[in-house]
């Protein structure tokens, strides 16, 4: 009986270490899996990973060519491309929730900033999809007093992320569809999350819509604004052209151009 039992310990050892021999082996590849799936899940476009790299001894993890497709009716095939993701994890942190991201630093993102026929803004359609699949993840991890639910999202905190050396690609159907190119001004985020932790979701939602509102604002104040004020000056100075060129006429001709209009009003209202 006890070489049973003793037999029985060493296959549940052996499952075991293989497991987690499994996992330690494999995280590179179950990290992007993650991140591909409920990315696209939560953006409801296609999210895809080049390469993950993480290093637990360290406590630091690197993603690269981590890309977030466009929706649907938008020309450009991205709305980010964030280049080169660095991560530093608090590993006292991951004996339970919530878990903590020291940092996040993103190298390089690119933005691209759409506006198409129908004046929609393709950062804003994404930040849309994000806001309608966070209720449904909020509901996914519903549970009874006392119990935690398997299929509930892990809850994190990060203390920090920036994006640096950013660019923005923009584009306006009304704007003939020129292509600018803008810096990315350098954004720097802290404590998201709060005391409690926030679910991925509901992180990426946040981290999202400031992104999205900072390379919107520069669209609007380095293109759209500047374009206004070019037409208005074209505007100001044909005003100013032909006001110039009416005080140079002669009583004559000014008189002249006078009759002619009233002829014109004349030939309207005798029709």
């Amino acid at each position: 009986m006890k070489k049973v039992i003793l037999g029985l310990l060493l296959v549940i050892v052996v499952a075991i270490g293989g497991g987690i021999y499994y996992v330690l082996n494999n995280l590179d590849n179950l990290v992007k899996t993650a991140i591909e799936t409920y990315g696209s899940q939560a953006t409801q476009t296609a999210v895809r990973v080049d390469r993950v790299k993480i290093n637990l001894a360290e406590g630091a993890g690197a993603i690269t060519g981590l890309t977030i497709a466009n929706t649907s009716g938008f020309a450009m095939p991205n709305a980010f491309s964030l280049g080169e993701i660095r991560t530093g994890i608090d590993l006292s942190s991951l004996q339970q929730e919530p878990y903590i991201i020291n940092e996040i630093t993103v190298l390089a993102p690119q933005v691209f900033v759409e506006i198409n026929k129908d004046n929609k803004t393709n950062l804003n359609e994404l930040k849309n999809n994000l806001t309608s699949a966070a209720p449904a993840q909020a509901d996914s991890k519903t549970e009874a007093p006392g119990e935690q639910s398997k299929s509930a999202e892990p809850r994190l905190i990060i203390r920090r992320i920036t994006f640096v050396d950013g660019t923005i690609q923009a584009r306006a159907a009304a704007l003939d569809n020129k292509e600018y190119q803008l810096k990315l001004p350098s954004l720097d985020m802290k404590n998201l999350g709060g005391t409690k932790g926030a679910t991925a979701t509901e992180l990426a939602t946040e981290i999202l819509k400031r992104l999205t509102d900072r390379a919107t604002a520069e669209v609007k104040t380095k293109i759209i604004d500047a374009e206004l004020d070019k037409l208005k000056a074209k505007a100001n100075a044909r005003i100013d052209e032909e006001k110039a060129k009416l005080e140079q006429m002669t009583d004559e001709e000014k008189q002249e151009q006078i009759d002619k209009a009233k002829n014109k009003l004349n030939d309207l209202f005798n029709r």
